[in-house]
């Protein structure tokens, strides 16, 4: 890198030395003799280039005729050629340098449940803590939660970052930070941390916070996920979906749609569960084999954005398409996702067909037929079997078509109550607690 540098720098007519005492920290006496120097040692003084106080990190303007480049509050002595610095900063745009925004590194941002990542049996409020790297110490200006939103805002401790290298911090939020309300369980949070510095806040990372227990968290089933309309997610996104297959926590997502230009594009990537929530770094493929003429070329791989996702459901989940540029998240589309089956009848119809009842106290697995479907109302339908005797009424959740809860009935045995509702699989729990699964069976 530094060779990149020196011979950019030789293009430009400067002498290669600035450069290399540009990447050299400050030495103790040297920073000594200027804190000596300052009229006010304790004033907050920005320490980015003028070109770059206030800006957005993403529209970065070089400094221009006429306009000092060197750091405020600091002799003239130590300050470098306009140009160098300039190069220097384009330089480590182009090699792909971490994002560093005040001094925090928005790649390795994270929020999460302090102590344990399980809060099972905790009381509230939760703790919630943030770590990542910094080249100066953060610490939380505030924080609030509007809903099941939770805003994090942080501002660099030191005056100055002589620090070249990032180190990581762990802060942990005190409740009092907490403007409306505490962070309770049970819920899933969309969490934003921003950095505050030189009058300016901007956003650096968005995720999910999953404060349910990591047992009631629903197995996703596999198959074709489609985009659908919803209250608080908007229309649908008509051709836009997903593949996803799940095995032993690990999730594997095929995300596809359109560009900008209305050009289909198909992402790829895979992830660990965490809980109800999956964070899944997307890549694209491209100059890949054609199907009719291989040529035996190895695709190369494209950054994609990152997809956050919340299952509400075996059967339905929230998306976050997260756009980031230099490390940092920019912008987030949300869109709700759901498998349905290509039954274009009556909605209780996807659950007719043979389904095996499986306890887990060790009882008798039953076989159950479901044949017929009506709906009762606009929120109910029930199945049956031949004989009636054996029946699973279902609620809808309220302004979808998919239920929510279902409760098997029959007169061999008692009523069985699910509450993470699939097409494949209904999971719940019997009269005495024992959790039960409800599984189909293909002929």
């Amino acid at each position: 890198m530094v060779v990149l540098i020196e011979t950019l720098l030789n293009a430009a007519g400067i002498a290669p030395t600035s450069a290399r005492s540009e990447l050299r920290a400050p030495s103790r006496r040297g920073e000594e003799r200027r804190r000596e120097r300052r009229p006010d040692s304790n004033r907050n003084t920005a320490i980015v280039p003028k070109a770059l106080r206030g800006k957005d990190s993403r529209k970065i303007r070089l400094a221009g005729a006429g306009e000092d480049a060197h750091y405020p509050q600091m002799s003239m002595s130590g300050t470098r050629n306009r140009m160098g610095r300039s190069l220097l900063l384009a330089c480590a745009l182009a090699l792909g340098a971490p994002a560093v925004a005040g001094g925090l590194d928005a790649s390795d941002l994270r929020v999460q449940l302090g102590a344990s990542s399980d809060p099972a049996g905790r009381p509230p409020p939760l703790p919630v803590a943030v770590s990542g790297r910094a080249r100066c110490a953060p610490t939380v200006q505030r924080a609030s939660i509007e809903g099941n939103d939770l805003s994090i805002e942080l501002v660099p401790l030191g005056t100055t970052c002589a620090r070249r290298a990032t180190v990581p911090f762990y802060l942990r939020l005190d409740q009092a930070l907490i403007d409306k309300a505490p962070v309770m369980p049970g819920q899933v949070y969309r969490t934003r941390v921003y950095s505050s510095e030189g009058g300016t806040t901007k956003l650096l990372s968005f995720g999910l916070l999953d404060t349910n227990p990591s047992s009631t968290a629903p197995l996703p089933e596999n198959g074709l996920w489609w985009s659908e309309a919803a209250a608080d997610t908007g229309p649908a996104l008509a051709g836009n979906g997903a593949s996803l297959e799940s095995q032993n926590g690990e999730i594997a997502v095929g995300l596809f749609g359109f560009d900008d230009a209305g050009a289909a594009t198909w992402y790829f990537g895979t992830s660990m569960a965490s809980g109800r929530v999956a964070s899944v770094p997307l890549v694209r493929l491209a100059n890949g084999d054609p199907a009719f003429t291989p040529m035996g070329s190895r695709p190369a791989t494209q950054n994609g954005p990152r997809l956050e996702l919340e299952f509400l459901s075996p059967d339905r989940a929230r998306a976050y398409i997260v756009r980031s540029e230099a490390g940092i998240d920019v912008d987030v589309r949300t869109l709700t996702l759901s498998r349905s089956r290509f039954s274009s009848g009556p909605v209780g119809e996807n659950w007719s067909g043979r389904w095996v009842l499986v306890p887990d106290d060790g009882g008798t697995p039953r076989v159950v037929e479901l044949v017929s479907a009506s709906n009762r109302d606009a929120e109910n339908f029930q199945l049956a079997d031949a004989s009636g005797e054996t029946r699973l009424d279902c609620r809808f959740v309220a302004g979808t078509s998919h239920p929510g809860a279902c409760t098997l009935s029959g007169s061999e045995f008692g009523p069985v109550d699910f509450d993470q509702i699939g097409l494949d699989r209904l999971s719940g729990h019997t009269g005495s607690g024992a959790r039960a699964t409800l599984l189909r069976v293909t002929r």
